[in-house]
């Protein structure tokens, strides 16, 4: 099978974590912005009465809260001059800068707040904490010296109170040297502080995938706080989950696995979801305050123990086939015509280089004409008798004279261009 990264679709998202019957969004959690709901209730746990100076004796007293899916929490004060309200029960988890005291010391001192948490009653056992304080109990360190010791420890930190000197367990002498060891190692040296911890996850991104049958889609990747995460699915038979090496899925799966979904070829349009559940311990130092508080104050409380708690989450897949877009028939292309070969270009004939022209020759000058000489008036003829004209007229005029005239002018204009010759003769010769 391929790899399924390389065939993936998804659509991307971002996915909610629920918390079972809180009416907690997984947003909230994710963000670390919960809004969970828990109720006071009556199984609390006692410890010693203090001594406090300026204060007086208190009580102290592990302080319990419900889920509404039945875990139970476990709390110290962190609100000392504040009466618990049990007529309002309802607490919500806040952010630590949500406590509703802006000028309390608790803004400055969580941190050593949540030191004493984690290491201190109780989050760790009777016998480890003897181990960690240099001192010798009294019969062993209690569960109610610890519970005062602890308690006092908060209060010093949250709201600035301090043991008294002396006697700090009215009621109980033997005591009092066991609750001020613990104390003092408590608000000591050792105590430098821890930040706040991130709330239970359990998530899956994207929430819905998709794609068609054929394919792998995914993959969902998986966050969580817990240690494993039981895995179902609501999908057809013939569609199953498999990690990126297309190797099918068990029932668990942990922190930054990913879980894709293989559907076969031919597989009908579908849909379904991939489901995830586990249990998770809200992390100490998470703080409740009331949830009306504004109107009606009751002591803020921090978490000290919490039972497992439930959380779920599911992502959609879907698969549809994608019909083939119709494609259009081509139209018959017309055969292309025979292109005629060209006939082979005649070679050009070389241009004959042009002959050298010929310079002119010096043109004569033009001769003089010769002024023509005066032609002879014609003589007047005597005049003839009358019979002589009449003779004349008789006769019939056949062109002889006329001859006679034309021949003599001719003779006359050679004449004149014989001399004009013999001139220019004559000239040349001179010259």
């Amino acid at each position: 099978m391929p790899t399924p990264v390389r065939r993936a679709t998804l659509i991307a998202g971002g996915l909610a974590l629920s918390l079972v019957g809180m009416g907690v969004s997984a947003a909230a959690l994710t963000t670390a912005e919960p809004d969970k709901r828990a109720t006071l209730d009556n199984d609390n746990i006692q410890g010693l009465r203090v001594n406090l100076d300026g204060r007086g004796s208190l009580s102290t007293m592990l302080i319990g809260l419900s889920l509404p899916d039945g875990a139970a929490l476990k709390t110290y004060c962190v609100e000392i001059d504040v009466e618990i309200d049990r007529d309002h029960p309802n607490m919500d988890e806040v952010p630590w800068d949500q406590y509703p005291d802006p000028d309390s010391l608790f803004h400055e001192n969580r941190d050593h707040i949540n030191w004493i948490l984690h290491n201190s009653y109780p989050a760790v056992d009777l016998e480890e904490i003897e181990e960690s304080v240099d001192h010798s109990f009294q019969n062993g360190l209690s569960r109610r010296e610890a519970i005062a010791a602890t308690q006092a420890a908060i209060w010093h930190y949250s709201d600035g109170a301090n043991l008294a000197r002396g006697l700090v367990t009215p009621g109980h002498p033997q005591s009092s040297g066991d609750v001020r060891a613990l104390y003092e190692f408590l608000t000591g040296d050792e105590n430098e502080g821890l930040d706040e911890q991130p709330a239970p996850e359990l998530a899956l991104t994207p929430d819905e995938v998709s794609g068609e049958p054929g394919t792998v889609l995914g993959p969902f990747e998986v966050a969580t706080s817990a240690e494993i995460a039981e895995l179902s699915s609501t999908l057809p038979e013939d569609v199953t989950l498999v990690n990126g090496d297309a190797e099918p899925l068990g029932g668990e799966v942990s922190d930054g696995a990913e879980i894709y979904v293989d559907v076969p070829e031919g597989a009908p349009d579908g849909a379904g979801t991939v489901d995830l559940s586990a249990s998770a311990t809200l992390n100490l130092g998470r703080l409740f305050v009331g949830a009306d508080y504004e109107k009606h104050p009751t002591q803020s409380l921090i978490l000290a123990s919490s039972e497992n708690t439930k959380l779920s989450v599911s992502g959609e897949v879907s698969w549809v086939t994608q019909e083939p877009e119709p494609t259009e028939e081509p139209t018959d292309t017309p055969e292309p015509t025979e292109t005629p070969e060209p006939t082979d270009t005649p070679e050009p004939t070389e241009t004959p280089e042009p002959t050298d022209t010929p310079e002119p020759t010096d043109t004569p000058e033009p001769t003089e004409t010769p002024e023509p000489t005066e032609t002879p008036e014609p003589t007047t003829p005597p005049e003839d008798d009358e019979d002589d004209e009449d003779e004349d007229e008789e006769l019939p005029d056949t062109g002889a004279a006329s001859t006679l005239m034309v021949a003599a002018g001719l003779v006359a204009l050679i004449g004149g261009l014989g001399l004009t010759g013999f001139a220019v003769a004559g000239r040349n010769t001179r010259s």
